[in-house]
């Protein structure tokens, strides 16, 4: 997120946005190349590790490799040599083909990388995961800021291509430090009848329908922003620069704490894949319960936290009142987008990745119709109610299917107290002068962080034991 930050300084709004609709673009062809084998990696890994069979653990992993790698050469080599007429017709800026030509080269090395993701994960390698990410996260950012610094000058393409360039060498030589560690693992051999190339194409045809046709409607959605802006009235440059506020400035850090989401989710995927191998309902109904309530609880504590702090966080981090002003409309949608993360996690977890494929594709094909049709017509306030309405209506699916499969209960006293809870202490932050940007934004979080603990113990809304017990699950999962 400081990068982040420190990219919007360098490039500006009109910048980032070219930037956002490349590695939109991007993500597409990334999707296309991976066609849902980081979800099959980490899925079928899951049922190895928990039916004790290291030697299926290793062959799963080598037919993700050779699924994934097949793939993503096939989409690399399309995207390379069609980077000129998608820069132009796409997204409108001719700038955009040399980084994508350069995404392109990386892409099977970022494909790769994330079947071990899933892998290393799985198997409860997370160590090993992590000091491989923030090996990358260092590369990629050193070599990134040494270009922009040293070479890319003022130049909009050039630093662009710096930020393809920094991520993608990033890639390739972590994952060749993840495949050396696989490499000196011994296993086993495998047994015989696992019949895993039909296993995994019985995960990925699915998955892959799903995530590309999802991934293709949101690079729609991302590149008739621009568009649909500039239709409502905006000069090009000025809705290229309201486009690469709103994702290049405020998402970034608006979704800058679900990492903590993120993280719990991936946790969640084998660890419920294992409990439904085992059928064990008991357990999978009190760790998504758990998980439920304090994920609720965590968003409604961030959601409030950046509705207190946002305008002097926009001045403080990019000297923009409107990019605090975005901030402060989005962060209700906290509530939403964190929780939706965590109930995919378990959906994959427990095998209803066909259901998640129909709900993303209704609500993703849902949301290019509306903001063809509201944001000529109304602008940013029309892009806000397409965001808006779509994820909820996808969040609203997607948990009553988790409570039907994990026979989890609806509760709804925790989340008018959360939300409560969180809407009192914001209320009573905002009320403390932010004239001065960090003093002011320091002194509204510590309101609302002590105001918000002491409603959460009044109400009992969060209890010491949830957080025990969930501790627990988790390390009895790596450890079982």
């Amino acid at each position: 997120m400081c990068f982040q930050v420190f990219l919007s300084n360098r490039l500006g709004a009109a910048g980032m946005g070219l930037l956002q609709l490349v590695a939109a673009v991007g993500f597409f062809a990334s999707t296309v190349g991976s066609a849902g084998v980081r979800t099959a990696s980490m899925y079928l890994a899951a049922e190895e590790y928990g039916a004790r069979r290291p030697g299926g653990m290793r062959l799963s992993l080598r037919c993700c490799l050779i699924y994934g790698s097949l793939m993503s050469l096939l989409a690399g080599t399309a995207l390379f040599f069609c980077a000129e007429p998608i820069a132009a017709a796409w997204i409108g800026d001719s700038r955009a083909a040399s980084s994508l030509r350069i995404y392109a080269v990386f892409l099977p090395a970022s494909c790769l990388w994330s079947v071990m993701a899933g892998y290393f994960t799985a198997c409860s390698r997370l160590r090993q995961l992590v000091l491989a990410e923030f090996a990358d996260q260092a590369i990629s950012l050193g070599l990134t800021a040494a270009l922009l610094l040293f070479w890319a000058g003022n130049s909009t393409e050039l630093s662009c291509c710096a930020v393809m360039l920094g991520n993608g060498i990033a890639t390739v030589l972590t994952l060749g430090l993840l495949l050396a560690q696989e490499a000196a693992s011994r296993l086993p051999p495998a047994p015989e009848g696992l019949r895993m190339w039909r296993r995994l194409t019985r995960l990925c045809v699915p998955l892959a329908v799903s995530d590309i046709t999802r991934s293709g409607l949101s690079t729609a959605e991302h590149l008739l922003i621009p568009r649909g802006l500039g239709a409502c009235g905006s000069s090009p440059e000025r809705a290229m620069a309201a486009y690469g506020t709103i994702h290049g400035m405020v998402f970034p850090v608006l979704m800058f704490p679900s990492v903590l989401i993120s993280s719990l989710a991936d946790l969640l995927v084998p660890e419920l894949a294992r409990c439904r191998a085992a059928k064990q309902t008991a357990r999978i109904r009190a760790l998504s319960d758990r998980c439920l309530r304090l994920g609720l609880i965590f968003a409604a504590a961030v959601a409030g936290l950046f509705a207190s702090t946002a305008d002097p966080l926009g001045r403080l981090l990019y000297h923009s009142t409107e990019a605090g002003y975005y901030l402060r409309c989005f962060s209700p949608l906290v509530l939403i987008l964190y929780l939706d993360a965590m109930v995919d996690g378990m959906h994959k977890g427990l095998g209803q990745q066909v259901f998640c494929a129909r709900v993303n594709l209704l609500t993703s094909a849902l949301d290019v119709a509306l903001l063809l049709v509201l944001l000529p017509r109304y602008g940013i306030a029309g892009y806000f109610f397409c965001f808006t309405a779509t994820r909820a209506l996808n969040f609203l699916l997607s948990i009553l299917r988790l409570y039907s499969v994990a026979g989890t209960d609806a509760q709804l006293s925790l989340p008018l107290k959360a939300i409560g809870c969180g809407g009192a202490a914001a209320a009573l932050a905002l009320r403390v002068p932010a004239a001065v940007p960090l003093p002011g934004c320091l002194a509204r979080a510590a309101v609302f962080c002590g105001t918000f603990l002491l409603l959460l113990r009044l109400t009992r809304a969060l209890r010491r034991s949830d957080l025990l017990r969930l501790g627990a699950a988790l390390a009895a999962g790596k450890t079982g």
